[in-house]
């Protein structure tokens, strides 16, 4: 094999990267990273070349602004990197490919810096585990909930709880539906600021958020949902969709609505909506925080959160996560 890497963001070939990758997603997507772009942050690119055949690609932010400031972010809970077309993803090579062309973009781009990596899934064992990498690393899962299965299906593989809170909030008269529009994006915005404030925890700005909204939105890349009571919203769900994959990125809720149950309901019937549509994975992120804490050691995996074990409520597969972490 004729292997090389090139730093010069070549479109074409970065698109071919993803179409022939089954783990591709939105946020290794050329869209993603020009809304990073236009906010303001840094692209830091590689594509992989095989007998001059583009197969990789690792593609982070350099971000300028943000709880992140100043540090490298390659990769999230959704999908790791390098994102790899499937015949070598595959091949029985495919680790050592992977660590090359890691160990080659970090000592490009992360020599020096604080940064979080995310590696793919498919890799079991990353080079940034080696000593002079000085990382930390984190433990979690990413819950899968496969689409394929018929809506039953869907439906029985919820726990009880969950399917009873489904049937209790339709009882009370709790729907959802999408409602891209910027009157609701506001009103979310509001509760998710409000939320985070209030378990004193970061939160996205209001200017970026609304950018991606409004790019996404206007793209066909991503829906807001809103569940509604009497006419009121109680719950969101900001969903994300690339390819046949939706992703739960964003979401938030009411204190004063919980008792009619809208987050069971309005994850029931955007499964139920997007499966109709022809999605075959729903990809609802982590089930635990990974934050960084002062004197925490964060090697050793921590409990799974409420919101994790909401997510678990709906059926998922988990897949084993990793990230590394330099501060």
């Amino acid at each position: 094999m004729n292997i090389r890497y090139s730093a010069a963001v070549r479109r074409d070939d970065w698109l071919h990267v993803l179409k022939n990758a089954d783990l591709a997603n939105i946020f290794h997507s050329p869209e993603y990273f020009d809304i990073q772009q236009s906010l303001g942050h840094e692209l830091l690119y590689s594509c992989c070349y095989i007998d001059d055949e583009p197969v990789a690609v690792i593609v982070a932010t350099l971000n300028r602004f943000g709880y992140y400031q100043d540090w490298v972010e390659v990769g999230t809970k959704s999908g790791g990197c390098p994102v790899m077309i499937d015949k070598y993803d595959q091949h029985p090579e495919a680790d050592t490919l992977k660590n090359a062309m890691i160990e080659a973009f970090a000592r490009q781009h992360l020599k020096g810096r604080r940064f979080l990596f995310y590696p793919c899934f498919h890799l079991r064992a990353c080079i940034l585990e080696a000593p002079e990498w000085n990382c930390v690393t984190q433990f979690d899962d990413t819950a899968f909930l496969d689409l394929h299965a018929d809506e039953d299906e869907l439906f029985r593989g919820m726990g009880v709880k969950c399917r009873n809170a489904v049937r209790y909030a339709g009882r009370h008269a709790v729907t959802a539906r999408v409602a891209n529009t910027r009157e609701y994006f506001e009103l979310f915005y509001a509760c998710y600021k409000a939320v985070r404030e209030k378990k004193q925890t970061q939160y996205i700005s209001r200017d970026e958020l609304r950018a991606k909204f409004d790019a996404f939105t206007q793209q066909g890349l991503a829906d807001l949902w809103v569940a509604f009571r009497e006419g009121q919203p109680l719950a969101y769900a900001f969903i994300w969709k690339y390819k046949q994959t939706i992703n739960f990125v964003y979401g938030s809720s009411h204190e004063n609505g919980w008792r009619y149950k809208p987050n069971n309901l309005i994850q029931w019937e955007l499964i139920r909506s997007y499966k109709q549509e022809g999605y075959r994975v729903y990809n609802m992120w982590g089930i635990r925080n990974m934050n960084l804490s002062a004197g925490k050691d964060a090697s050793v995996q921590t409990n799974i959160e409420g919101y994790g074990k909401f997510k678990l409520s709906f059926g998922p597969e988990l897949r084993s996560l990793r990230r590394y972490v330099r501060v």
